[in-house]
């Protein structure tokens, strides 16, 4: 049985390149131990040494390092350092004769070569045949933008190789054994730097090379002891409408029809300045539904750029008049609310995600991940990678995506283990929904175990996990977390949460109960003990700031607001209609 490495061996320059840098933080960031191994230092003592305490281990190298390291060999052999390894990942093969010399010795194919990539888009195929690798990018069809990828390696097919990732030019990610040793070879020639500031979503269509054949190659090599996740818990997020029959293409009846057709499940950011303009019988389905069906909160009253703002006590009086209006609504229909925020126009600032975590809220949902001003955009390649931005105070803003987004974007979530959270207005219910239900075919179709569950349930069960001897270690990202224990015994976990806010947290309860916890490193530790068939609870609650009651708003300001709802629901219900049937 093919188990994975415990551990990563870094074959490098004794003075680090750029590339070098780049690799380790990727490994870190999905919590891969790793050892840095010299040019120098490549022979059977210094790795026998290296790796007492961990005999699976893998080795990832760029072609200029390995090329120099294996200078001595003769020709079709391998030192026995090499040949120990479970596997071998090189990247980086530049259009120089030395790395072509290497692709040559390590492929045993005199011909092989490097070729660039000079016509754009061009068509990429991943593999259906290395499913624990691929995972749900398996099969997948992909269209890259220039500048995507950077080179394709030509090698002759042998009963051996097995191309990942290819293209009619050749391979842009393939495997293959050779003289005793595995081999996985990246044409990429740079990583990506997980740590540079970004400003919109990652989109593997335009940055494709350095990026997904190294996650895949580290989440298959590193399975046993890198970050994961049980499960992709996924969810649709329709924003705006109020609870009515009807709101432009949405029919809620028919909405609630395809849910049970392909059993998907759907939450409502609901505008909480709607909350008296519900229908009962609307409302009554929401009730009835509610595993398929639920409400978040989706801003205040919708107004343009409205937690955008860095006001704190304005921030706070939006919030608090948010929070009354959803219990408004659950007072006059007994239709409860998730405490999700979904920001109006995706528009919100350091100081909002603050204000968030002070008002009891246990996550946000956001398609954009950067705040509206840029000079305090502090998010970075690695938050959009991660489960969910936690850059911001320690409170999490999960990402979401629309359709057009792609396919292979989702897919490539899944790999990182982030939930498959799909965004859209009404019109995404032209036609009855049939593109909806597309896509939702799709999404069923790829290699992964899809979760389909309300918005703040799925926001819940959205963890990392790794195991750590006989404890099982949980990242917690939302103020709350629910686990369950599948097993026949009783299971231990450990749950860990960047806060660094501490001296706001009240306290942390599992099952409604206060429990002890640990403070270290800017992270909170919890242990919990949770019992055959049972689910733990875990929540972070935090000093709030003493009720008082809104200050009123001008009339001019509610005349404004009034003024705007009703004209978005006039465009909403007459003029895409009219749009489309002209």
């Amino acid at each position: 049985m093919d188990t994975g490495s415990s551990s990563a061996l870094l074959l490098r320059s004794d003075i680090p390149s750029p590339e070098d840098c780049k690799l380790a933080e990727i490994l870190d960031f999905f919590g891969i131990p790793w050892t840095a191994l010299t040019i120098s230092e490549a022979n059977e003592d210094n790795v026998a040494s290296l790796t007492a305490s961990h005999p699976r281990f893998s080795i990832l190298t760029s072609a200029p390092c390995l090329a120099e390291a294996l200078q001595p060999c003769k020709a079709g052999t391998f030192p026995a350092w090499l040949a120990t390894a479970a596997s071998v990942f090189v990247y980086g093969f530049q259009a120089a004769g030395t790395c072509r010399a290497l692709l040559r010795q390590i492929t045993g194919d005199p011909e092989a070569d490097i070729r660039g990539i000079d016509a754009w888009p061009i068509s990429v195929s991943v593999t259906d045949a290395f499913r624990g690798m691929c995972g749900p990018m398996s099969a997948l069809r992909i269209q890259l933008e220039a500048g995507a990828a950077d080179a394709a390696l030509v090698i002759r097919d042998g009963g051996e190789l097995q191309s990942i990732v290819g293209t009619p030019d050749g391979h842009l990610f393939a495997g293959f054994a050779y003289s005793g040793v595995r081999f996985f070879v990246d044409a990429s020639l740079a990583m990506v730097d997980i740590r540079e500031r970004a400003a919109t979503y990652f989109d593997v269509r335009k940055r494709f090379a350095g990026a997904v054949p190294i996650v895949m190659y580290l989440k298959w090599s590193f399975r046993d002891v890198c970050w994961t996740t049980s499960e992709t818990n996924a969810c649709l997020i329709i924003d705006d409408p109020p609870l009515r029959p009807r709101y432009g293409f949405l029919d809620f009846g028919e909405l609630l029809q395809l849910a049970n057709k392909q059993t998907f499940a759907t939450t409502i950011a609901f505008i909480p300045w709607n909350w008296q303009r519900t229908d009962r019988e609307t409302v009554a389905a929401f009730r009835q539904n509610s595993g398929k069906l639920s409400v978040c909160v989706h801003g205040c009253d919708h107004t343009r750029g409205e937690f955008a703002a860095r006001s704190a006590d304005l921030l706070d009086r939006k919030l608090k008049t948010a929070r009354s209006r959803m219990q408004s609504l659950l007072n006059e229909t007994a239709l409860d609310h998730e405490n999700v925020m979904v920001f109006p126009q995706g528009a919100f600032s350091p100081e909002a995600v603050s204000a968030l975590k002070r008002n009891g809220f246990v996550a946000a949902v956001n398609t954009e991940v950067a705040p509206a001003d840029d000079a305090s955009n502090e998010t970075i390649l690695a938050d959009l990678w991660s489960v969910a931005i936690a850059r911001y105070g320690g409170f999490s803003i999960y990402t979401r995506r629309y359709i057009d987004h792609g396919i292979e974007n989702f897919a490539f979530d899944g790999i990182l283990g982030k939930p498959c959270f799909v965004v859209g207005h009404h019109d995404l219910f032209q036609d009855h929904g049939s593109k909806l239900a597309e896509f939702i075919r799709q999404l069923a179709s790829l290699r992964w175990k899809l979760c389909w569950r309300t918005l703040g349930d799925a926001v819940c069960r959205s963890y990392c996990i790794r195991r750590d001897g006989a404890t099982m270690i949980v990242k917690m990202f939302a103020e709350q977390l629910r686990i369950e224990n599948t097993e026949a015994m009783t299971r231990r976990i450990q749950v860990v949460k960047q806060e660094p806010q501490v001296v706001s947290l009240k306290d942390v309860t599992v099952n409604q109960e206060v429990v002890a916890y640990e403070y270290m490193d800017g992270c909170l530790r919890v242990i919990v003990d949770i019992p055959p068939g049972r689910t733990a609870d875990v929540r972070c609650i935090y000093h709030e700031q003493p009720d008082a009651f809104p200050e009123p708003e001008s009339v001019s300001y509610r005349l404004g607001v009034t003024v705007r709802r009703y004209l978005s629901e006039l465009r909403d219900n007459y003029g895409y209609l009219f749009r489309f049937r002209v």
